[in-house]
């Protein structure tokens, strides 16, 4: 099915991912989109897998789990239009850290690896910008994590052990 490029040069400003992009250059980023149909029930991405790809809902529901490491299947958020997901694999190249499975029929357009480079050779203003704007949203994650985290460590004893230590990463000599 041909992509609506009209639609999508007015709906892709809406998402943060995207704001403030001239349209030559959503122009070359909705070229460069994939489309995705899944019915309810679908997997779009495993915990797990190799990722090279973020999701934009364009229409639908998805909810994103994780595995807890007894094996049970935790609900974390509930993403819906306008919204993105697997960002982190553009950033990190690590494993999925999530599954997101399809609750309403949904469209997805998905945005690789290999588009944002070609972006960074074609278009360098432009992918600066998608590059700033991922930094922000991801920011803003983290703050409403920190946010629950707090609310969680409140509810609990204030002991040393109970608090969550985070990861350091260590830069590898060459």
């Amino acid at each position: 099915m041909a992509k609506d490029v009209d639609d999508l040069l007015k709906w892709l400003p809406s998402i943060a991912l995207f704001g403030g992009l001239q349209e030559p250059t959503l122009r070359r980023v909705i070229a460069m989109l994939g489309e995705h149909r899944f019915e309810p029930g679908s997997n779009v991405c495993k915990q797990g897998d190799s990722g090279r790809a973020l999701f934009l809902v364009r229409s639908g529901e998805v909810l994103v789990y994780r595995d807890g490491e007894d094996g049970r299947r935790i609900k974390m958020v509930r993403m819906g239009v306008g919204e993105f997901f697997g960002e982190m694999t553009l950033i990190d190249v690590q494993k999925r850290s999530a599954t997101v499975v399809v609750e309403q029929s949904a469209l997805l357009f998905s945005l690789g690896n290999r588009d944002l480079y070609t972006l960074y050779q074609e278009d360098v203003p432009g992918y600066v910008m998608i590059l700033q704007n991922l930094a922000r949203e991801l920011s803003r994650r983290l703050r409403v994590t920190n946010q629950r985290l707090q609310s969680l460590a409140a509810e609990q004893d204030e002991d040393d052990r109970t608090l969550i230590r985070p990861a350091v990463t260590r830069a590898k000599p060459i």
